[in-house]
């Protein structure tokens, strides 16, 4: 079973989800201070470094890592599988993160061999399922398979909810900066497939001239 598949049991039998970050006021502000501690890891300097939250005011970012949640991964193990419900947005805070299509997915004969086809492999700030916080019902088009083992700091849609309730501001720059990440992506995968398009045509052209 996948991460994501062990966060959807609990949410549909209204479990507690696994703890959030616990870092006091002093200690964030203290660790987000450029001048004094020398843990350039931490995770008050980790989140400024992430683009999509250039935005936010630290105080903004303490409230946010307060519903987040880290988690370490083995290597080989599985975040989410290709076809699941999405339900998570995640950033990784160190290791890598393969993206894979055609992986083997829950609920398949063992036996069944599946094909997996490598599309690209994430590292530390990069980020990924967002989807999953917009779309009701996502479904996964790929899967999330740990390299080597990776630390993830997660959001998932309850915590989106809760943070609505109590923080509506600062949910709305959250999911106006997933909206960001989900446009830039599609405007990076249309102009791909406009380049495509421009090759293909301009190779029949040349082949016709030789006719």
């Amino acid at each position: 079973m996948s991460y994501e598949n062990e966060i959807n049991d609990k949410i549909a039998n209204s479990q507690e989800l696994p703890k959030k970050l616990e870092i006091s006021v002093l200690k964030y502000f203290w660790q987000s201070n450029p001048i004094v501690g020398k843990k350039s890891d931490s995770i008050p300097r980790f989140l400024r470094k992430i683009d999509v939250f250039k935005n936010f005011s630290e105080n903004e970012l303490r409230i946010l890592s307060k519903f987040m949640h880290l988690r370490k991964f083995g290597a080989g193990e599985t975040i989410f599988s290709q076809s699941e419900s999405g339900v998570g947005f995640y950033i990784i805070y160190s290791g890598y993160t393969d993206i894979v299509v055609g992986a083997h997915i829950e609920g398949r004969s063992s036996n069944e061999k599946v094909e997996a086809d490598h599309i690209l492999t994430l590292e530390k700030y990069d980020y990924f399922g967002e989807l999953a916080l917009l779309q009701e019902n996502s479904e996964r088009n790929a899967s999330a398979i740990s390299r080597r083992g990776c630390e993830l700091l997660g959001l998932f849609k309850p915590d989106v909810d809760e943070l609505i309730n109590t923080y509506p501001l600062i949910a709305a720059k959250v999911l106006q900066s997933v909206s960001l990440i989900v446009a830039n992506r599609l405007f990076s995968l249309t102009r791909e497939v406009q380049e495509l398009k421009y090759k293909v045509n301009s190779h029949g052209r040349g082949k016709d001239a030789k006719k």
